[in-house]
């Protein structure tokens, strides 16, 4: 049985785009030169990672201006959680579009897929091959060679922000073998069983890198670009397919409910504070143990999935335009995901982001308009990078048709 599409799915697909876009303009546009540094490789290496809740709070409460200011960081900063949301909607539709396709060939299922993901992110990795100039200045000094080597197999970014390929690929990879597991094995199993095998995983690889072999963390600390990291959101989103395909009402009636939502705001702040040093800074027998860091992300995918699941709920009877928007933003994600480094640069280059001195009130409202900016020249980037890749994608298929006639 086939159903309607799930819209309030589409929607959170745009905002989270549109979220996470927001995260990178505020951490490489904004809080490094308000806070006097060039780039914001040297602000990370001075601020870290989120420590305490003084970093959501940059400027006191002593004026209207830095009170918006505030509530600005807030937001942007936990557009990271953007992130979480799409790795729970991938879950979502690669195992809804395999239910609904039960007796499709796996390979021939599979193809599909990959032929969504890999011709876009090939071509925009060619365009940072041909333009070597442009390319250094996009990765901020943060390139060599072998990354770029590396990238073709989808094992390092050459690509700004990119990282989320990796696992991404890896849960294409191994796709039809989760989904046996979600067809064998209870809903409650399935999800306890992927979140002990994440928790596990990251605490060990977290633990090793923390104590032993700091290189297996990768970049800014995160356990490496394996998979298993992400397979709780998931699997959490492989397990509400199931759910929604056999039962829309129940699913919807779940997230909705009262009790669902307290549960969620609570896994998200504890998710938040798992994120912190304190939490992680645990020491046994001289032996840092970084509990936090292990579930945090857990925690937070399935805290924020309720959370905007029920926020657009509430936009879809409020807001037709809103509706609209984040439902057409949808259909462009990945690309917009895959652009939006072109945008970090360009704005900047042409327009003051922050003054030293001025008003709290007037760098918020600057940086709002720039974020709006910024926006509309990744929507620009991202359609033009899904029109060639459509083409290109096309002239293969017909090309390749000639000859297997399956693949048309």
């Amino acid at each position: 049985m086939k159903f309607n599409r799930f819209q309030e799915l589409d929607m959170m697909r745009g905002f989270a785009a549109c979220w996470v876009l927001g995260v990178h303009f505020w951490y490489f546009n904004v809080l490094p030169p308000l806070f006097g540094y060039s780039n914001f490789f040297e602000y990370a290496k001075v601020v870290g990672p989120a420590s305490t809740l003084a970093k959501f709070f940059p400027l006191p409460f002593n004026s209207v201006g830095n009170l918006v200011f505030d509530l600005l960081n807030i937001f942007f900063l936990l557009g990271y959680q953007g992130v979480h949301l799409f790795f729970i909607l991938s879950g979502f539709g690669l195992a809804y579009s395999r239910i609904l396709k039960p007796d499709d060939n796996w390979l021939n299922f599979m193809r599909k897929k990959f032929f969504r993901l890999y011709p876009t992110y090939w071509i925009l990795l060619a365009v940072c091959f041909i333009i070597p100039r442009l390319r250094a200045d996009l990765f901020f000094g943060y390139f060599d060679w072998w990354s770029f080597w590396r990238s073709l197999i989808i094992l390092d970014k050459a690509i700004p922000f990119s990282w989320f390929m990796f696992p991404l690929i890896q849960f294409y990879l191994f796709f039809f073998l989760i989904f046996k597991f979600l067809q064998k094995f209870s809903i409650r199993q399935f999800i306890y069983t992927s979140f002990f095998i994440k928790v596990t995983y990251t605490f060990l690889v977290l633990t090793l890198g923390f104590n032993l072999f700091t290189p297996i963390l990768g970049d800014l600390g995160y356990p490496g670009y394996l998979a298993i990291s992400r397979l709780f959101e998931f699997c959490l989103g492989m397990a509400m397919a199931k759910v929604y395909a056999s039962n829309p009402t129940l699913l919807i009636n779940f997230l909705t409910r009262r009790f669902t939502i307290a549960i969620a705001i609570i896994l998200n702040f504890l998710g938040i504070m798992g994120s912190f040093k304190f939490s992680n800074q645990i020491k046994l027998f001289g032996v840092i143990l970084p509990f936090g860091l292990s579930f945090y992300d857990a925690f937070i995918g399935f805290g924020i999935f309720v959370i905007v699941f029920n926020v657009c709920r509430i936009l879809i009877n409020f807001s037709d335009l809103i509706t609209r928007f984040l439902t057409w933003i949808s259909r462009i994600s990945y690309e917009l995901y895959l652009t939006q480094f072109i945008a970090l640069i360009v704005v900047p280059q042409f327009f003051t982001v922050v003054v030293r001195g001025e008003p709290s009130l007037l760098t918020a409202s600057r940086s709002l308009l720039l974020y709006v900016l910024m926006m509309e020249i990744c929507i620009v980037n991202a359609f033009l990078l899904q029109w060639l890749t459509n083409s290109i994608a096309n002239q293969v298929k017909l090309a390749i048709g000639m000859f297997i006639p399956d693949l048309k």
